[in-house]
């Protein structure tokens, strides 16, 4: 008996000892309260001697962040002990009265009144007490309706964790919330007197909010002026709080919890996340509620709200030319400067994206020199790594060659390349910036029947901008939660923004479709993320190109947005004739006149069937180990077209 309890005594004096690690020492009945007070304070004393000594103790630590009573310690303790202890826990449950399941609640309180301490306790558990208000304890009855004396308690995790020395972030919180890796670089790059903005907020506001792209170094020039004024900060996912209030409360909660016991700043990322999005509450008005102190926050897009304690809001405006230049020189040191202007006028990025990508590329480029190959590995990998989940990158292997249109589509295109290659000239240097306001992002709508050639050439346009091509999976960004479509959505458009990378939305009418009367909370969520996208591509700073086989499935305010709609018909006979000729390969052995002429006169078919129809033909030949000949063409696009539905054409 007496090594059981010795080893009792040892965890309790990890944990700092208090008033139940004295209880423990005797084999009798336990001495109420006489022999506990004189424990306490022998123990109280010791803990004194501790930190005069220069050890900081964690429980102090404890007992300093949050201000507890000498009442809000003894309950602490004792529920650490329940937690820690058999014995303590045995003994608890001899002082209650009732036969309860967890009779922690009722010894606490005989407990505290047995030390005269009368209805002290009740208030000190209640919810303007600190163990509850910051989460120091929670509940373990599921009864919201259950009266204050069945209400049943324990010890959180972190305070054991803490109980036993363990100062790191609460892994609870490690989905939601990390200190920030890396150093903060004090050498930003913003526009004039933003910098000054912000270092003046940080001393006369409780929360500052920096607005402007993602990527565009927001957190970066936060966490830059905290470190100077020798602050740590905490950086939250506000897209990572759960929807529901309750839940986010609970998770705000800790994160108070942990700012206040590490001395840490919250700063929150994409604080949009936590407005009204479709059904989703508005959360913003617990982080006033239950973060206290210097609130630090970044958003993509100004928040329109009646705000309990109003920020200083800040906007970040995009970078010009020439200071993602030097972005680019810093990103590649072995870069000419030549070669980072040409970087900056090609790869318009986000300062986060140049930074990301420039580390990637020294890395693939080792002792070799550097290529623009290295480059588009790194913007690769990074866009790769934001937009994982929701897009994916496609890669065109066809040509212009390859791509058969009428003169007027083909003009259309290539007023598109134009719209997209000058817009640095157009809105920067000749101020059309100002004028427009907003918008300033290029979306395409490519519309016609199957097979015409619509994904083909957002491809080719990819390649020829260098830039890459993602488009997007609806089955991944849809979602039946409420507000869940919104923030998937939001994702893509912020990080194709400021990566510079083309989004490619095929099959559009499914999501971009018209609105209808509101007959179910279906039809109302459906129209929410309509609004919502209407509302984000207008904003959008990026490209985005849209193909659809139903146009006029399309509601009527995305067409007024667009900035080119490409209409992709049927190809005629000669049109039909090119593509033929352009889907063989040069490699493909043949055998004497294929009568491309004749197919094309008899089938009327798109590119994307008469690519199947040529497949058909040489995998025909391949087996019959023969070549590519009139024959076997035109048996593979009688399949073909039978498998349309359509009668062959009368012969001409």
């Amino acid at each position: 008996m007496r090594d059981q309890i010795h080893a009792v005594r040892q965890r309790l004096r990890i944990a700092g000892e208090h008033v139940l690690a004295a209880a423990v020492d005797h084999d009798a009945a336990l001495r109420w309260p006489s022999d506990l007070v004189a424990a306490e304070a022998r123990i109280d004393a010791r803990i004194q001697a501790t930190c005069r000594a220069g050890t900081e103790l964690p429980m102090v630590r404890l007992h300093d962040r949050f201000g507890l009573t000498s009442t809000e310690q003894r309950l602490l303790w004792m529920l650490i002990a329940h937690e820690l202890c058999p014995i303590a826990r045995h003994m608890l449950r001899g002082l209650a009265t009732e036969q309860v399941s967890d009779p922690t609640t009722d010894a606490l309180r005989r407990a505290v009144y047995a030390r005269d301490l009368g209805a002290h306790v009740w208030r000190q558990l209640g919810d303007s007490g600190a163990l509850r208000r910051h989460a120091l304890i929670e509940r373990t009855d599921t009864s919201a309706e259950a009266p204050e004396h069945r209400q049943t308690w324990k010890v959180s995790r972190r305070v054991l964790a803490l109980a036993h020395g363990d100062l790191g972030i609460d892994p609870d919180l490690a989905e939601l919330a990390n200190l920030p890796t890396g150093t903060c670089s004090t050498d930003l790059e913003v526009s004039e007197g933003v910098r000054e903005a912000v270092e003046s907020a940080f001393d006369r506001a409780s929360m500052v909010l920096l607005q402007g792209r993602v990527g565009s170094g927001r957190r970066s020039l936060l966490c830059a002026v905290a470190r100077e004024r020798g602050l740590a900060v905490l950086q939250i996912d506000a897209r990572m709080i759960a929807n529901e209030r309750e839940a986010a409360h609970r998770q705000l909660l800790r994160i108070a919890r942990e700012c206040r016991l590490l001395d840490l700043v919250p700063l929150i990322t994409h604080l949009e996340a936590m407005s009204p999005i479709g059904d989703a509450p508005d959360r913003i008005d617990l982080v006033e509620r239950v973060l206290t102190g210097l609130v630090l926050a970044t958003s993509s897009r100004p928040i329109s709200r009646r705000w309990k304690r109003a920020p200083i809001a800040i906007e970040l405006e995009p970078l010009l030319g020439s200071q993602r230049a030097m972005l680019w020189a810093r990103a590649l040191p072995a870069a000419e400067t030549g070669d980072a202007e040409i970087l900056a006028t090609m790869y318009p990025l986000g300062p986060a994206f140049i930074h990301a990508a420039g580390r990637v590329a020294v890395e693939r480029c080792g002792e070799e020199n550097m290529t623009p190959d290295h480059v588009q590995a790194g913007l690769r990998a990074v866009l790769d790594d934001r937009l994982a989940g929701l897009a994916t990158r496609l890669t065109i292997t066809q040509t212009w060659d390859d791509l058969v249109l009428p003169d007027d589509q083909t003009t259309a295109i290539t007023e598109l390349l134009s719209r997209i290659r000058e817009r640095q000239r157009v809105y920067e240097d000749w101020g059309f910036a100002r004028k427009v306001g907003k918008g300033l992002g290029v979306s395409a709508l490519f519309s016609g029947p199957p097979g015409t050639g619509k994904t083909m050439a957002a491809g080719l346009v990819a390649r020829a901008l260098r830039v890459e091509l993602y488009q997007v999976d609806l089955s991944k960004v849809v979602s039946k939660w409420i507000g869940e479509t919104e923030k998937n959505l939001a994702t893509l458009f912020d990080a194709a923004e400021a990566g510079h990378a083309v989004l490619l939305f095929d099959e559009a009418d499914a999501l971009f479709g018209k609105r209808t009367e509101v007959r179910s909370s279906n039809d109302r969520h459906a129209n929410q993320e309509v609004n919502f996208l209407l509302q984000r591509l207008e904003s959008f700073a990026g490209i985005c190109i849209l193909t659809t086989n139903h146009v006029t499935a399309i509601d009527e305010a995305f067409r007024r947005r667009l900035s080119v709609h490409v209409k992709f018909p049927m190809p005629e006979a000669d049109e039909r004739e090119r593509l033929w000729a352009a889907m063989i390969p040069d490699a493909a052995p043949r055998d004497g006149d294929l009568k491309l002429e004749t197919l094309a006169a008899k089938y009327a078919m798109s590119g994307g069937y008469i690519r199947n129809a040529v497949l058909r033909a040489a995998f025909l030949a391949a087996d019959e180990e023969g070549a590519l000949d009139a024959a076997r063409l035109a048996r593979a696009a009688q399949l073909e077209y039978e498998a349309l539905g359509k009668i062959v054409a009368s012969k001409q």
